[in-house]
């Protein structure tokens, strides 16, 4: 995965409530049976933190739950990716080296740069409110996201080439 277990979660969690109409407070529980590999307690805690960040509203009592906040369904995916594994993410080595750029490259380099810049610019150019319109034409149980996340995975290098 090129993003961390959280941020998965977290975007699954995010597009389930995103799909959902707009006024409506998701309780925690009802997103449980979506999304059936997060744990719950994982998925509590990252729902306290996506509302702590200003991604999502809570409401406490009958009635309450998470809302999407209204500037987070026009906001990229990169910026939620980026607001959970660091602003960082997308820059830097894939392999992890410190120094890394055109003229000290690590081995993958040269072909790993035109598809980080291709993935940076397609999670840039994708928004929950989008992705949430898609879904609810179409695949109300998130499969789309995890089809998503399965293509950008098994993404091949650049040349054609599987590592």
């Amino acid at each position: 995965m090129l993003w961390s277990k959280t941020s998965a979660y977290a975007l699954q969690a995010l597009l389930y409530i995103a799909a959902q109409p707009e006024d409506v407070y998701v309780r925690a529980c009802d997103m449980e049976a979506c999304l059936r590999d997060v744990p719950f307690p994982y998925l509590a805690k990252i729902l306290r933190g996506l509302a702590a960040d200003g991604l999502l509203l809570s409401q406490k009592g009958k009635g309450g739950g998470f809302l999407l906040a209204p500037s987070a369904r026009n906001g990229g995916i990169l910026e939620i990716i980026r607001c959970l594994d660091g602003a960082g993410y997308g820059e830097g080595c894939v392999l992890g080296l410190a120094k890394c750029a055109d003229d000290s490259a690590c081995p993958v380099h040269h072909e790993w740069t035109p598809i980080k810049k291709r993935l940076v610019d397609f999670l840039g150019s994708q928004t929950l409110g989008e992705i949430a319109r898609q879904i609810r034409g179409n695949r109300p149980d998130l499969a789309a996201v995890q089809k998503l996340s399965a293509a950008v995975e098994a993404q091949p290098p650049a040349g054609g080439r599987s590592s």
